[in-house]
């Protein structure tokens, strides 16, 4: 009985090529496949880091001379409320500064003044936040 071979038979030639591959090229496809999967995973946990992308006042007009709750909202990358984001309030005489709760917001009472012979101003809020690096954006509240 005459057992028959299953596949094609590989041959080596004396070079180390195998069918006609060059050995260093395999070997050069096997490093770069290593290289590739070490770097992606080293640059995986920065796709789920979310940083400070804007800051949202409400109301975003207040009238000078009067006290007004103002409440302002941090939201990330994601457009997700966040957490423990740094707000300094200043102008229009009014100065105050606070960190967004759980909720992403912090609230505020403000009585803005007018130096005289102006019919409006601003309010400068600053929000700085250090997620995967520090970031700052600044909002207006206009004072009317």
């Amino acid at each position: 009985m005459k057992h028959h071979r299953i596949g094609p038979k590989r041959k080596w030639d004396r070079r180390g090529a195998v069918e006609g591959l060059p050995l260093q090229l395999i070997i050069m496809v096997v490093i770069a496949g290593v290289a590739i999967t070490i770097i992606l995973a080293w640059l995986a946990p920065w796709k789920n880091k979310v940083d400070l992308a804007s800051v949202s006042p409400s109301p975003n007009n207040i009238t000078h001379g009067y006290t007004t709750g103002v409440t302002l909202t941090a939201y990330d990358t994601k457009d997700n409320k966040l957490s423990g984001v740094t707000l300094v309030v200043d102008g229009c005489s009014c100065h105050a500064s606070g960190q967004t709760n759980s909720t992403g917001a912090v609230k505020f009472s403000l009585k803005p003044d007018l130096p005289p012979g102006t019919i409006s101003g601003e309010i400068t809020v600053t929000a700085t936040y250090s997620g995967t690096m520090t970031i700052e954006k600044t909002t207006v509240i206009v004072v009317t």
